[in-house]
């Protein structure tokens, strides 16, 4: 349920909470209407009903939690089915309106309100449903055939009506509204959380992803790394301030971003070192990056003066701090033989 929003699992608790005990409830009514066998021959089959409706959503709820699907959807077709059938069964077998079981069937509009998905096309059932138990509850009054058919005036049938449909409403009502509000909540939390992790991996300066970001990601197909930097940086940081460093280094990325892709991804290592992870085959890498080295010697000027930049290359060797260690020893290689250089594996790259 970690990648569950929070009105999945409030759906998901409250389906698995719903099922388990209204099928403890289809059971006893069963057991009820057993004993009701001698007094009324529509009891067996009353009890039948609602007995092979409690089994057909056992076996529903186990197929669904052992498959894993989509649990909202579940619960929202699981409530329809008790609403329409086996409250059904069970308010006909428990002595209809005599025993109250009205007020039970108002758990209805509560599972309904908090697992309903925000659509128009949704609110059918719950309409559907509450005109059917009133359609339900005149039958007790009117029909003939009707087991334990209440013999009572007309506004005392209205006036049955009226206050459970008031009350399916307002449960109904309060519930989607809580559950909308819940959801909407949570869902400004993750977005919260996504902006502060999206922000925490950035490189504030140039944009790119920064030394969180590269560990996170640093094995996923990696084939080779790429550590590079800025010729005689600390001489233009001297010479021309940090603000011009700082705009070299903006300058830079902009040049080498031009290159990147998924299988060739750019982060901020720290300081004027840059770290390129390729998930391309190391002759491919090689090739890409003497591009962006030409590439930099022909537009990468800092006020006016071209500025290079030295790189180290190593093929990815299941170890990735082992990797980056030989890309920096590489690296070093390349600032002890002149700079403007690549080395990769020892050897210089021309």
């Amino acid at each position: 349920m970690q990648n569950e929003t929070f009105a999945k699992q409030l759906a998901t608790i409250l389906g698995i909470f719903g099922i388990t005990t209204n099928f403890i409830g289809a059971i006893i009514s069963f057991i009820t209407g057993l004993l009701h066998v001698s007094g009324a021959e529509n009891y067996i089959v009353d009890s039948s009903v609602c007995f092979v409706c409690a089994l057909i959503l056992l076996f529903i709820f186990l197929y669904y939690c052992f498959k894993k699907k989509d649990y909202n959807r579940f619960n929202f077709i699981a409530v329809t089915f008790y609403g329409f059938v086996t409250f059904t069964a069970m308010y006909i077998t428990n002595g209809n309106l005599r025993c109250g079981f009205p007020f039970y069937m108002l758990i209805i509009p509560m599972y309904y309100g908090f697992s309903m998905p925000l659509k128009k096309t949704s609110f059918f059932f719950p309409v559907a449903n509450l005109i059917y138990y009133n359609l339900l509850f005149v039958l007790t009054f009117v029909a003939p055939f009707f087991p334990g058919r209440e013999v009572i005036t007309n506004s005392k049938m209205l006036q049955t009506c009226t206050a459970f449909s008031i009350n399916y409403i307002f449960i109904f009502c309060v519930c989607f509204v809580v559950s909308k509000q819940f959801t909407k909540q949570n869902r400004n939390l993750e977005d919260s959380e996504k902006r502060y992790k999206e922000l925490s991996s950035r490189d504030e300066l140039t944009g790119l992803y920064n030394r969180r970001a590269l560990d996170n990601r640093a094995e996923l197909g990696v084939k080779s790394v790429i550590i590079y930097d800025i010729d005689y940086f600390k001489n233009i940081n001297d010479t021309y301030g940090h603000q011009i460093g700082d705009t070299a280094l903006k300058n830079l990325s902009e040049i080498v971003l031009k290159y990147c892709s998924n299988e060739f991804e750019l982060y901020r290592y720290g300081g004027e070192e840059f770290v390129i992870l390729s998930r391309l085959p190391d002759n491919k890498t090689l090739e890409l990056f003497q591009r962006i080295m030409n590439d930099v010697r022909m537009h990468f000027v800092v006020e006016g003066n071209p500025v290079t930049i030295s790189a180290g290359i190593a093929s990815f060797c299941k170890d990735y701090n082992r990797t980056l260690k030989i890309a920096d020893e590489n690296l070093y290689l390349a600032k002890t033989d002149g700079r403007n250089k690549i080395y990769m594996n020892g050897d210089e790259i021309n």
